[in-house]
């Protein structure tokens, strides 16, 4: 029986995947990656990243302002998303709070603010990239609550306890590259924390390509490498935990079998 994969995480609306999704489709399909969800990161994509879900029955959307782009002008931006559920998204995504990301963190963090407000009203689970801020993030989920259809953290690197505060809210939880590396005592705690219920497959596609592939544009189709690593630091069957969080993304992001 061949696996059926969902990659919770990627970006197909971006400049190394310009006239070949298509293709790109066709290798993540042969690998048994039958469901895709493609995260927006500006408002510039928003209308290009739906556009390209609408063409492809097997691409779910999101759409959001990543921390890397958060401008003075972002929060106000951000008001626009009310209207993401009637757009077709499926979650608000990716938004955050980066450390390492030239806006100041106060920008960041009344973007975001916003961004969680938007994903109540359109009734939609988040798609959340932290990076250096857990602290600031938790501080804002609980102040202002997180959405009540909760969201995914994308290529957690939080600990074993900050998961399980943010399971309590509703949160999924993805690695993607860093799964591949199979060196973290930290990582399989965390990973046996969330797993069944809370673990989703995600590549990042274009960026972060599995350690066997390092210095590659990153695919879809390397989802099960992912998934093997998955396999081996749980000690749990492939075809396991394929169906566990096949079975996950589709409960979050509200998706059927053609993926969206």
């Amino acid at each position: 029986m061949a696996l059926e994969l969902i990659d919770a995480h990627c970006h197909l609306d971006c400049e190394a995947f310009r006239d070949r999704v298509p293709e790109i489709l066709a290798g993540a399909a042969e690998a048994g990656v039958t469901g895709l969800v493609s995260c927006a990161t500006q408002p510039d994509e928003w209308g290009s990243t739906a556009a390209l879900a609408k063409a492809h029955p097997s691409v779910a959307f999101a759409l959001g302002i990543h921390p890397w782009y958060v401008t003075p002008e972002s929060a106000t931006a951000a008001l626009r998303l009310a209207d993401a559920r009637l757009m077709g998204a499926s979650a608000i995504g990716e938004i955050g709070l980066d450390t390492h990301a030239d806006a100041p963190m106060d920008l960041q963090q009344a973007t975001f603010e916003v961004q969680l407000a938007m994903a109540g009203k359109a009734d939609l689970p988040v798609v959340v990239h932290c990076r250096g801020a857990f602290g600031e993030l938790m501080r804002i989920l609980r102040s202002v609550g997180p959405p009540a259809r909760g969201g995914m953290v994308h290529a957690y690197s939080g600990s074993e306890e900050i998961a399980a505060d943010l399971m309590e809210m509703g949160f999924y939880f993805s690695m993607g590259r860093s799964l591949t590396y199979r060196n973290s005592k930290k990582r399989v705690q965390v990973l046996k924390r969330i797993y069944p219920d809370r673990l989703l497959l995600e590549t990042d596609s274009p960026d972060m390509p599995p350690v066997e592939l390092s210095g590659t544009v990153n695919v879809p189709a390397n989802l099960p490498y992912c998934l093997r690593a998955a396999a081996e630091l749980l000690e749990r069957p492939e075809e396991e935990i394929a169906k566990a969080t096949t079975a996950n993304a589709r409960r979050l992001f509200g998706l059927g079998k053609a993926g969206r």
